[in-house]
C-alpha cells in the first residue's frame, strides 16, 4: 500500500485494495472476510458498478488489532464524530492519503442480532475464496452474501437503488429454492430470521428456529429501518440512558453545540444564520423519523 497508489483510479484501487487488505490479514493471522462490493458481483448477486470503499468484516476479538495494523500502513479514521460516543457504529471508516478509496472495517453487521462472535463464525464457516487482482482473497459465500445484501437493502429501503437490489434478490431467491432454504438456515444461526422476515415472507420460505434473539435488539432494528434519519438509533440510546441524564442529552442531540455540529456537517457555513437553519432542518427531519420509528419499535417487541 505505497504512495504510488495515489495515481490509481477508483476502479483500479478497489480490486488492488481488496487484495492488499486480504494479504495483510493473512500475514497477521487475523480472520477477515471481504463483504459487499466486488464479492457480491463475483457471486452474481449484484451487477457491476463503481465503488468508493472496500468493506471487510473482522473477527470481533481482533477488530482493534486489525484497525491498528492498517494504521501501520497509513490508514486512519476519517473522523470520530461526537455521536459515535453515544451511538455505537458498526464500522469504522479508514482513509489513506495515498489511496482514492476508503476501507470500512466492520465490527459487526447490522441486522444480524446474534452476538458478533456467533455471526462471524457462521459466516466464516461458509467462506469462499475468490481471485481478485491476481490474488486469492476470502469473502462470504453466496448465502452469506445474500444475507448481507438483504439486510443492507432492508436497512436502507428508502433509496431507489436498494429497492432495486431487494427486488433483484427476491427474484433470485424465487428462482433458486435451495439458496432460499440455505439462507433461512443461516438466518436462524445468526439471529436474522426476524430482520430478514420480509424476504422469507415474500419468497414463501418458513423461518427456522435458531439462536435466541433479544426483543430489545429486534425493537432497535425496527426503529433503525423505519426512517433514513438516526432517530431510531437515538430512541434506543435514550432507552438505555438513566432518567436523570436524559434532559441534558436531549438538548445536545436536538441542538448540538456549534463545534459538534460543524464536525458532523463541515459543509455547513459557520455563520449563526446558517447554523440555525441547518439545526432547524435537523429537528424537522428527526420529527418525521419519530413518527415512523416509535410505532415500528413497538412491533413484536
Amino acid at each position: 500500500m505505497s504512495e504510488v497508489s495515489a495515481k490509481l483510479s477508483n476502479s483500479a484501487a478497489i480490486p488492488l485494495g481488496c487484495a492488499s487488505v486480504s494479504r495483510i490479514a493473512e500475514t497477521s493471522g487475523i480472520r477477515v472476510l471481504l463483504i459487499k462490493g466486488l464479492i457480491l458481483e463475483e457471486l452474481g448477486l449484484r451487477p457491476p458498478r463503481a465503488y468508493a470503499d472496500i468493506d471487510v468484516l473482522v473477527e470481533p476479538a481482533r477488530f482493534a488489532e486489525f484497525v491498528g495494523l492498517l494504521g501501520d500502513f497509513g490508514w486512519h479514521e476519517r473522523v470520530h464524530l461526537w455521536l459515535y460516543d453515544r451511538i455505537e457504529e458498526h464500522s469504522i471508516t479508514l482513509i489513506h492519503d495515498g489511496w482514492p478509496v476508503d476501507i470500512d472495517v466492520h465490527r459487526y453487521y447490522p441486522g444480524f442480532l446474534a452476538s458478533a462472535d456467533v455471526v462471524f463464525e457462521a459466516l466464516w464457516a461458509r467462506r469462499q475464496t475468490f481471485t481478485i487482482a491476481a490474488t486469492d482473497v476470502v469473502g462470504t459465500d453466496i448465502v452469506g452474501g445474500a444475507a448481507i445484501l438483504g439486510l443492507h437493502a432492508l436497512r436502507w429501503l428508502h433509496t431507489p437503488r436498494n429497492k432495486e437490489e431487494l427486488s433483484n434478490l427476491l427474484t433470485r431467491l424465487r428462482a433458486d429454492h435451495e439458496l432460499a432454504e440455505e439462507l433461512a438456515e443461516l438466518a436462524a444461526a445468526t439471529g436474522s430470521s426476524q430482520t430478514l422476515g420480509p424476504i422469507f415472507a415474500d419468497v414463501g420460505i418458513a423461518t427456522r428456529q435458531g439462536v435466541a434473539v433479544s426483543p430489545k435488539a429486534f425493537k432497535s432494528w425496527n426503529r433503525r429501518v423505519a426512517h433514513p434519519s438516526r432517530t431510531g438509533e437515538w430512541l434506543t440510546y435514550f432507552d438505555q440512558l438513566p432518567l436523570r441524564h436524559r434532559p441534558r442529552e436531549l438538548f445536545v442531540v436536538l441542538w448540538p453545540p456549534r463545534d459538534m455540529y460543524l464536525q458532523e456537517h463541515p459543509e455547513i457555513s459557520a455563520t449563526t444564520g446558517a447554523l440555525f437553519r441547518a439545526r432547524s432542518r435537523r429537528i424537522l427531519h428527526g420529527l418525521s423519523g419519530l413518527v415512523r420509528a416509535i410505532p415500528e419499535g413497538m412491533k413484536r417487541s
